[in-house]
């Protein structure tokens, strides 16, 4: 004999009427390219160097057409990103602190990656029909989208991520580093930054080394930080250190990969050594409250065998490396300790 839940009472009219501004926000897609246009046209940095500016002036410094210009910032306006005095306009403190290149928050690299990863996106519904990978191919094989989208991470780590990070790993006793994947540098600053001890080598494909060297420039912390191009599938990592720290890494590999990469991190350290990751784990029901199964829609778009992995599969992994301990010190690091 089966029982049923009874219905659910209607849901009421007020909280419809918020779950309709909610759907059509995230449908909508005029606001969002409208957006990342300006930001691909550098436009908002265009209005701090020479704002208040006519349309007219604006256009010819970013090479537009003046009509068709007035229309997006007349757009830009309504959404409360610029602000029109007269027939001048001027960026409003939200784009002034983050989407002008000169500001203290800069993270238009963000919208930027968006629109370099438009046309990706606008195969979901074939890629949701056949199960193949996107046609665009994985982003990590475009040396153009790689560097748009290091870039737009740097941005986003630097105001959100190393700091939680940096604390969550303790690099205190730790005295030499290795990045593995590390991208623009980003965590490789944090830690070197927090312990003047601590020196450290990004490992990383040459393209992504490349902007590396460009993000890290001048920074006292970065003097402390060697740059060794190659494809961690297969090329040495060198060592031995005391501590490795695989960031955004594992999502971009299957199951297989990410688990080799792991253990070939793992043999590149003294004993005692740590291992951290970082990642957007899932939970080990395969769902996240910090956004992990929408992440797995990016990756399927994005890469050709990208997953988001269970916090309990990487523990496998990281056992299977031969870690005698395992931590998780923030809902996003997870940290193996081999045997001393």
């Amino acid at each position: 004999m089966t029982t049923e839940a009874a219905p659910a009472p209607p849901d009421d009219p007020d909280d419809l009427g918020a779950a309709l501004d909610r759907l059509l926000a995230d449908a909508d897609i005029w606001r969002s390219r409208a957006l990342i246009s300006a930001a691909e046209l550098d436009l908002f940095t265009a209005l701090g160097r020479h704002g208040p500016a006519p349309a007219a002036t604006l256009a010819q410094a970013i090479g537009c057409d003046a009509p068709a210009l007035a229309r997006l910032l007349a757009a830009l306006d309504e959404m409360g990103y610029v602000a029109r005095h007269g027939d001048a306009y001027v960026n409003r403190p939200v784009a002034a602190a983050f989407l002008d290149r000169a500001g203290p928050y800069h993270i238009g690299s963000w919208l930027r990656l968006h629109g370099a990863d438009w046309a990706a996106w606008g195969e979901l519904t074939t890629i949701l029909r056949t199960g193949q990978p996107p046609r665009t191919g994985s982003l990590f094989d475009d040396p153009g989208r790689l560097a748009v989208l290091l870039h737009a991470a740097h941005e986003r780590a630097m105001l959100f991520h190393v700091p939680g990070a940096v604390a969550a790993i303790d690099p205190a006793r730790s005295r030499r580093l290795i990045d593995v994947g590390g991208g623009a540098g980003s965590y490789a600053l944090g830690l070197c930054a927090a312990n003047p001890a601590l020196d450290a080598v990004l490992f990383d494909l040459p393209a992504a080394i490349a902007v590396a060297r460009d993000t890290l420039a001048g920074d006292p912390a970065a003097a402390r930080i060697a740059f060794l191009p190659g494809d961690f599938h297969h090329d040495p990592l060198g060592g031995p250190y005391d501590l490795a720290l695989i960031s955004n890494v594992l999502h971009g590999e299957p199951p297989e990969a990410a688990a080799a990469l792991i253990g070939r991190v793992a043999a590149a350290l003294e004993p005692g050594g740590r291992i951290a990751i970082r990642d957007n784990f899932l939970d080990d029901d395969g769902t996240s409250s910090a956004g992990g199964a929408l992440f797995a829609l990016v990756l399927m778009v994005e890469t050709r065998a990208g997953r988001p992995y269970r916090a309990g599969e990487v523990a496998a992994m990281l056992c299977a490396a031969g870690c005698a301990t395992i931590d998780r010190p923030a809902p996003a690091v997870m940290i193996g300790t081999l045997p001393a």
